[in-house]
């Protein structure tokens, strides 16, 4: 049975905005991964629709599907990471959007596979990627 990881990031801007900075290409390489230069984003943002984020000078990459999207407030896609060209075993990550404190609450649960140990470099990864964000949506 999965076990969900959740991650939480204050946004000050609305819901609209920060639902935006997941669904384009180009808003996500905003905060994503700015970092990395050779980053390619292909998004397609509608249920069914697939993602890719990937750096091949890196080695690292995550891909998934779009299962639902309920515009500004959350959305559901499968997840699968990618480290040294093998991908591993997909798993469902959603994330919610809820206007807070003149912001936007946003909560992300990953729902780890079982054969995950202890999902403690998952979090690391999405709070590092989630404490961009607020910066891309202002």
């Amino acid at each position: 049975m999965p076990r969900p990881l959740v991650v939480e990031q204050h946004v000050p801007a609305p819901p609209e905005r920060v639902y935006a900075a997941w669904m384009s290409a180009e808003n996500l390489a905003q905060w994503w991964w700015p970092h990395i230069p050779d980053t390619v984003y292909e998004i397609d943002a509608r249920v069914g629709g697939k993602y890719e984020i990937r750096s091949d000078a890196v080695g690292i990459g995550a891909q998934g599907e779009y299962l639902e999207l309920n515009p500004p407030n959350d959305f559901l896609m499968t997840w699968r990471w990618m480290t040294d060209g093998r991908w591993e075993v997909e798993e469902t990550v959603r994330v919610e959007l809820a206007e807070e404190d003149g912001g936007t609450a946003v909560t992300l649960t990953h729902f780890l596979d079982d054969i995950v140990e202890d999902g403690e470099s998952l979090r690391e990864g999405w709070e590092d990627v989630m404490a961009r964000l607020p910066a891309a949506c202002v």
